[in-house]
């Protein structure tokens, strides 16, 4: 008696489906990849105020200045100076900064991604 014998794995077409899944995959993290390196950036900036002395007494004007620079020396180019916020109140401090990135996928889909992080800083 004569048995078939069966074909055992994925089809060419399978095959395609599941490269086209796996490239789709690495696209999308090698597009969203960098826009969380530039949050990390941002958050350790925030993070490194609370170690800076007698950072109260100083004025919002110099805090927004010194996040700036901090921000450009990390590398964070294109922050507006409208995104980061500081406000006194008594005896703390609160920085927050606020903006979207966009960043394009393919032809015309785009993706969009906010962030909102904030400090608060009290006097040493």
């Amino acid at each position: 008696m004569m048995t078939r014998h069966r074909q055992k794995g994925m089809t060419g077409i399978g095959w395609l489906v599941v490269l086209a899944l796996i490239g789709f995959f690495v696209m999308l993290i090698l597009r969203i990849g960098p826009v969380y390196m530039t949050h990390y950036s941002v958050k350790m900036v925030l993070e490194s105020l609370k170690e800076e002395p007698l950072i109260t007494k100083k004025s919002p004007a110099e805090v927004k200045r010194m996040v700036q620079k901090r921000l450009k020396v990390n590398g964070v180019y294109d922050m507006s100076s409208k995104a980061i916020k500081v406000k006194r109140s008594g005896g703390v401090m609160t920085v927050n900064i606020t903006y979207q990135e966009q960043e394009n996928m393919v032809g015309n889909l785009d993706i969009l991604v906010s962030f909102s992080d904030q400090v608060e800083l009290v006097s040493n």
